[in-house]
């Protein structure tokens, strides 16, 4: 197998080398990666880069359509690919502009905005993305099976198959489903968009995403002067009646085309920490999960592409150095920070503060779009020299109590009934 140019492969420099160490030499051991979405190509990618030899299990094809969740992502670097046209990465936007409205009504009024930038923020076709790396994988010697749902015996038969069965099937995750648990997972968002045509020339190249005073949030992601991804997310116990109605509306009020009932995808996304992290690794069943699957994604934006690719090449690091015991600290270490960031600001909108959260965007703009989540420190220190805000923030009850139970790690999945 030819090794992929460590100046190029975004896993070689996250293991730290511009060489591959003879200590992560694993060929002659075999993977399964089921489900082929971004982190599970991350997997296949990054266990065949240290010699493993990996087959990919995707239930469908990747020559027809796919639901086009995730069509922003903000940190492209992670993946392991010329970042053209022809690759998906239709829009090299330049920030993303956050505004926050007192309503989702014509009554509405602009209670604060930020512009975040975006050094490796793309808009994508992903199931172009997709398509091209999954051909790169092949290309590569990776056992790609299209069109092939894993059912709940094949699974099983595939732990006792390979050195290491990678889960990345989403929430809930074929684990929880062949072990009766998918009640485990606590906190989800329930989203629609749709790929329209339209003039979106004023926006473009820029992306905007508009919070309007309920759970959640809509977006108009220019993949060209004509062309846009727009959509619209609830937190999944805050979802309305009928959410198609309440996307049409939003598009009516933000001006945008409206989709048709047959061109809107409807997907579901964790709002992490959704999943106990101790059960991100089974041991005993050799099955070790990833991206949605492990219940990682940010609460407060539901963004999970970046973190998603991270948990897989992590996952690969360890599994190689026969450290995956270590996974779901390693992980949930390197996520907490930003679920608790995501978790406060969210705050705001479950108290229907549009003010405080107008207020904290305004704080914290500048900062670019993706180290607001991976570097949330940066955040917390914008908010520490705002006395004002931060006052607002302390005396609002529910930020109080949801300051608290970030850093006492008090999540969701803790209340589930029966869990530990």
């Amino acid at each position: 197998m030819t090794r992929p140019d460590a100046e190029t492969d975004p896993f070689l420099s996250y293991l730290g080398t511009y060489r591959l160490p003879d200590r992560f030499d694993r060929s002659g051991r075999s993977a399964a990666v089921v489900g082929g979405a971004m982190a599970g190509l991350a997997a296949a990618h990054a266990l065949r880069t240290l010699e493993y030899d990996v087959t990919l299990y995707e239930r469908q094809s990747y020559d027809e359509k796919r639901v086009n969740c995730g069509e922003a992502m903000t940190n492209v670097s992670m993946l392991p690919m010329a970042k053209t046209r022809t690759n998906g990465f239709a829009n090299h936007t330049p920030a993303f502009d956050v505004e926050v409205y007192t309503g989702d009504t014509g009554a509405r009024q602009l209670a604060g905005k930020g512009r975040f930038p975006s050094e490796h923020g793309y808009v994508t076709d992903r199931n172009l993305v997709e398509r091209t790396w999954a051909r790169q994988l092949d290309d590569r010697g990776v056992d790609v099976v299209e069109n092939h749902g894993v059912s709940k015996a094949e699974f099983e038969s595939l732990q006792a198959e390979h050195d290491i069965v990678v889960d990345a099937t989403g929430q809930p995750s074929m684990a929880s489903k062949v072990e009766g648990t998918t009640g485990e997972y606590a906190g989800a968002m329930t989203a629609l968009n749709a790929d329209v045509e339209g003039d979106f020339s004023d926006l473009y190249p820029d992306s905007l995403i508009i919070f309007e005073n309920y759970l959640g949030y809509s977006w108009a992601f220019p993949k060209s002067k004509t062309r846009a991804n727009v959509g619209i997310g609830w937190a999944q116990d805050k979802k309305p009646d009928d959410y198609m109605a309440a996307f049409e509306r939003a598009c009516e009020r933000n001006d945008w085309p409206v989709p048709t009932r047959e061109e809107a995808n409807v997907y579901t996304i964790p709002r992490g920490p959704s999943l106990d992290p101790r059960r991100t690794y089974l041991p005993e069943k050799r099955v070790v999960r990833v991206g949605d699957a492990a219940g990682i994604a940010n609460r407060f934006t539901g963004k999970g592409i970046s973190q998603a690719v991270e948990s897989s090449y992590l996952m690969a690091k360890l599994a190689a150095e026969d450290k995956l015991v270590d996974y779901p600290q390693h992980l949930y270490r390197r996520l907490r920070n930003e679920y608790r960031l995501a978790y406060i600001v969210r705050g705001a909108l479950e108290d229907g503060r549009p003010d405080l959260l107008g207020g904290v965007m305004d704080a914290v703009s500048g900062i670019d779009v993706e180290e607001v989540d991976r570097n949330p420190k940066k955040a917390f220190l914008r908010l520490a020299r705002r006395p004002k805000l931060l006052a607002g923030l302390l005396q609002n009850e529910t930020m109080r109590t949801r300051l608290y139970r970030a850093y006492t790690d008090d999540w969701e999945y803790k209340h589930i009934p029966g869990a530990t």
